[in-house]
């Protein structure tokens, strides 16, 4: 590519030496690169302000003005060099050739530059969402070329590549301004079910974080080892905070219901036996060998079918029929 480099430095002067540049050439192409460099500012600024207000402020205003920009004034520099007399095109397919090689020395950084774009094209979680990316949970803080920074609900900063991001599955909690949770509670097999589903109502009743739109849903979920299972359904803000709020208030509210109504919150439950009720003498207090008959094979002596030896001469299957009987 330098040797490239050169022959084309080369031609492009033996060219200016036949055709030598006058005061009004460098005069153009001067009011040319002007002239560009101040259109190239406003469309970036027009368009900026453009997209700020269609999909907000953030990284896809930037890149789009920022791109918009560059375009246009390469553009211009292009016309002010062959206003000077310079072949336009060579210099592109160098440049063309010098920016592959160097987009597959830094693909790393080009992967999270395209997956940048493409999240803010989408656009599945913007600055100030709460979201789980890459097994991180956090609130959205800033979306660069890079990297998608989060804040931790313990308080950290993290920084998570934005190829990484882009390959995984995210999951964002307040996109939505509602969202649902469940509550297992099991309760003792001697429980009356009727009852316990009104009590779980009633503190669901009790709970102003829990949403009454859409309404909560209690459903018995199965028999579970030393317990009958409910799953209570219920709807509350989609922020994180409000939704451990709701979750304590929740299980208050259904202790107090089920002490009230003397319902037992079953738990895991073993026996001990203390062999008090064990028999003095096990077994009638016999040992001796142990025998138990088996169909088939500990029948009597006399029981079982002998057969004795039955000879056969070389070539007979059945002596019987050798003899004619």
């Amino acid at each position: 590519m330098v040797w490239f480099a050169g022959v084309l430095a080369q031609t492009d002067s033996e060219t200016l030496l036949d055709n030598p540049l006058t005061h009004t050439d460098w005069i153009k192409a001067g009011i040319v690169l002007v002239c560009t460099l101040v259109l190239a500012v406003t469309v970036s600024k027009l368009l900026r302000r453009a997209v700020s207000r269609g999909i907000g402020h953030g990284f896809a205003s930037i890149l789009t003005s920022r791109f918009s920009g560059y375009a246009v004034f390469i553009i211009g520099l292009s016309y002010a060099l062959t206003v000077l007399g310079v072949r336009v095109g060579p210099l592109l397919g160098a440049l063309g050739l010098g920016g592959l090689v160097l987009a597959l020395a830094l693909q790393g950084v080009v992967g999270n530059f395209v997956s940048s774009v493409i999240l803010q094209t989408r656009r599945p979680y913007t600055v100030g969402d709460t979201v789980e990316l890459d097994g991180h949970l956090g609130v959205v803080e800033d979306i660069d070329s890079r990297t998608t920074q989060i804040r931790g609900l313990d308080g950290t900063h993290i920084r998570i590549p934005n190829a990484n991001v882009a390959g995984a599955t995210i999951v964002n909690l307040t996109r939505e301004p509602v969202r649902r949770s469940s509550l297992m509670v099991g309760v003792a097999y001697d429980t009356d079910l009727q009852q316990a589903t009104e009590a779980i109502y009633a503190a669901l009743e009790r709970v102003p974080r829990v949403l009454a739109d859409p309404e909560p849903a209690v459903n018995l979920d199965g028999f579970g080892d030393s317990s009958i299972g409910f799953n209570v359904l219920y709807w509350h803000d989609s922020d994180v905070p409000t939704e451990l709020a709701a979750r304590h208030d929740l299980v208050l509210a259904i202790h107090r219901e089920f002490a009230a109504g003397s319902i037992t919150i079953a738990f895991p439950q073993v026996t001990v036996w203390s062999g008090q009720q064990r028999p003095d003498r096990l077994y009638g207090g016999e040992v001796g060998e142990v025998r138990a008959p088996y169909p088939g094979l500990d029948q009597a002596e006399d029981e079982r079918e002998r057969r004795g030896p039955q000879w056969r001469l070389p070539g007979l299957r059945n002596p019987d029929r050798r003899s004619g009987s």
